[in-house]
């Protein structure tokens, strides 16, 4: 029997086992323990099959057993901003030799450290 052969038996198989899941009605991991399969696998191929389109991803939602268990959907409106800027610190050296720069940066973390490391320095 070629790979290809045992590949297409495996799917019929755990076809098979879905749609008799399916057809009683229990969820799939009674299913796997009434039938000694390994629940992680029953899982496992429901997913391959799902993904490779030969079993359909919906899910089957349980029925509100009474009508006090129903929850109404409510949504609400929402006002969506784009956060605040950064602020900017311009830095402006004069070095020793006359000239000058301007670094403009959010954090001033990396400055700190570079003056400390400067400061150590003889």
């Amino acid at each position: 029997m070629s790979k290809q052969e045992v590949r297409e038996q495996q799917i019929d198989e755990w076809l098979e086992h879905l749609r008799c899941c399916e057809a009683a009605g229990g969820s799939l991991a009674a299913y796997a323990r009434q039938h000694g399969i390994a629940e992680w696998k029953l899982y496992q191929w429901r997913s391959r099959l799902v993904r490779d389109g030969q079993w359909p991803a919906t899910r089957r939602v349980a029925a509100p057993k009474s009508p006090s268990e129903v929850v109404p959907v409510r949504f609400a409106r929402v006002a969506v901003t784009s956060p605040a800027p950064a602020p900017v610190y311009v830095v402006r050296l004069q070095l020793g030799n006359g000239r000058r720069a301007e670094i403009e940066m959010v954090h001033l973390d990396p400055l700190v450290h570079l003056i400390g490391a400067l400061e150590s320095q003889p």
